[in-house]
């Protein structure tokens, strides 16, 4: 089970079942959704069950919660992984929840992270060129809310890099 991180405003905590409404309600937009390649559209409530199935023993993915409310979902696996839901945006949440998440990382001695944003999502870059990470390559990546290939853009960050960012 994952421990929780503790942000300026926010609470970084492994997914309980009872976050399945939320995730169906914020995840299932479309402006959402659809710069997630792994995010079906549309997002049916069995889609959060069965997500959260998959993470409740998951030490690296966390609901985040502001206020004691459910905004979205942070996950380092292979790469940093991120998004908050419509009424979020906008307000620094992504950035302070991929910080928390990125430190701890880092801490444990980890001496690079990738991550990526898919090519037209201008918000996700933003958050990725304020933690440090640097463009590395271009890539074909199937999108399950698009059915076909989106081109995402690999980014890469060192330990170097992000302890140079502060």
């Amino acid at each position: 089970m994952s421990e929780c991180i503790h942000t300026d405003r926010l609470l970084l905590r492994p997914y309980e079942m009872t976050d399945a409404d939320a995730i169906t309600a914020l995840i299932g937009q479309w402006d959402v959704a659809r710069w997630l390649p792994r995010v079906p559209h549309p997002y049916l409530a069995g889609d959060a069950e069965a997500f959260i199935s998959r993470h409740l023993e998951d030490p690296d993915a966390y609901a985040i919660t502001h206020d004691g409310a459910f905004i979205g979902g942070c996950a380092i696996h292979d790469e940093l992984g991120y998004w908050l839901g419509i009424p979020f945006w906008g307000q620094g949440f992504a950035t302070e929840a991929a910080t928390g998440l990125v430190d701890g990382h880092m801490a444990r001695g980890h001496r690079e992270l990738m991550s990526g944003h898919q090519l037209g999502n201008a918000a996700s870059r933003h958050v990725l060129d304020k933690l440090g990470f640097l463009p590395t390559q271009i890539a074909d990546v199937h999108s399950l809310s698009h059915g076909a290939e989106v081109k995402v853009q690999k980014m890469r960050l060192t330990a170097q890099d992000w302890q140079a960012r502060s």
